[in-house]
């Protein structure tokens, strides 16, 4: 297929990575809602999202309607669901590192690829996906890898599995993975994960009315490899291990996330003495107040930069 004039004729990929039940269905909700609520200063930078296909646009807007107006987390993928998106801003300056100047019309618009592939029975299918990824956002669970080790046997054995495609189809880096790499760390609005990076002395208070906090990114894995030297039941040591021998370090950024943000009461603005967003009523978690995702766009966009600006192998 031909690309229209002025638009971009290859897309990065990028794939959402994570152990069953790890929150990628309430990300990629949290997803759309970060970018519908961009802050729209003049000559910033703002994207949207559509559907791939009518089924992918549909998932987005059910999903996105449980978050952000029912206040109830999407259930997770059953079966095989093989979805993707497009980002679409606006056009970014320079050209690929190590590539001629093109000639023909000058793209437009900046356009990359978001793609999810839950395939629980279909195994094959979900490492043939990863391999061809430029890049991949893989949501680490803090909470999870304290209590369970299956988060990290898939985490394992899917890197060794795509390793070997990768090796295969020469696409190996330096003995690496190719792929750029955005670790999330999930649930910081969890309060035991807020408590322990504020005790790490990572959080910073936001600039803006609410005082929402946050971790740096400059900051991020410092407290990943907290967390990881202070599991003592989990397995994130061993997590940490394989990014580190898998993946380029100068491909991997580290992102501290929350799908659905802290909660702010009526005094409009975050109190360290009641900020969880999330409650349990009857045994069933639900969301109290408004959605404000926190690093969820960012690692996305992280990406799209990273993999425009790298030289590609011919």
């Amino acid at each position: 297929m031909t690309a229209p004039a002025g638009q971009p004729t290859q897309l990065a990929r990028i794939g959402l990575w994570g152990a069953p039940q790890s929150g990628k269905t309430t990300f990629l909700a949290a997803l759309n809602i970060a970018a519908i609520s961009q802050p729209t200063t003049p000559g910033g930078p703002s994207w949207i999202v559509i559907g791939g296909d009518d089924d992918a646009g549909a998932f987005l807007s059910e999903n996105t309607d449980l978050l952000q107006s029912r206040h109830v987390f999407p259930s997770a993928t059953p079966g095989l669901t093989a979805l993707s998106w497009r980002f679409i801003g606006p056009a970014r300056g320079g050209r690929r590192a190590g590539r001629p100047l093109r000639r023909g019309p000058r793209p437009e618009n900046t356009v990359f690829a978001v793609e999810l592939l839950d395939a629980p029975d279909e195994w094959e299918l979900l490492l043939d996906h990863l391999s061809r990824c430029d890049g991949l956002v893989y949501l680490f669970d803090p909470v999870r890898e304290e209590r369970n080790s299956d988060a990290y046997e898939f985490f394992q054995r899917t890197l060794e599995q795509v390793t070997r495609r990768c090796f295969e189809a020469n696409r190996l880096r330096g003995g690496k993975l190719p792929h750029f790499l955005a670790v999330c760390v999930t649930k910081f609005d969890e309060p035991a994960v807020f408590r322990q990076a504020f005790r790490t002395g990572v959080v910073l208070t936001g600039d803006e009315p609410e005082r929402i906090p946050r971790v740096p990114d400059n900051l991020a894995k410092t407290f990943f490899d907290r967390l990881c030297d202070e599991g003592h039941e989990g397995s994130a040591r061993l997590v940490r291990g394989s990014i580190n021998t898998f993946f380029h370090p100068d491909r991997i950024s580290y992102f501290v996330s929350s799908s659905v943000g802290f909660h702010i009461g009526p005094s409009g603005y975050f109190r360290a003495h009641d900020f969880a967003n999330v409650v349990k009523t009857s045994g069933e978690a639900r969301i109290r107040g408004a959605i404000r995702p926190i690093n969820v766009l960012e690692p996305f966009l992280w990406l799209e930069e990273s993999t425009r600006s790298a030289p590609r192998r011919r």
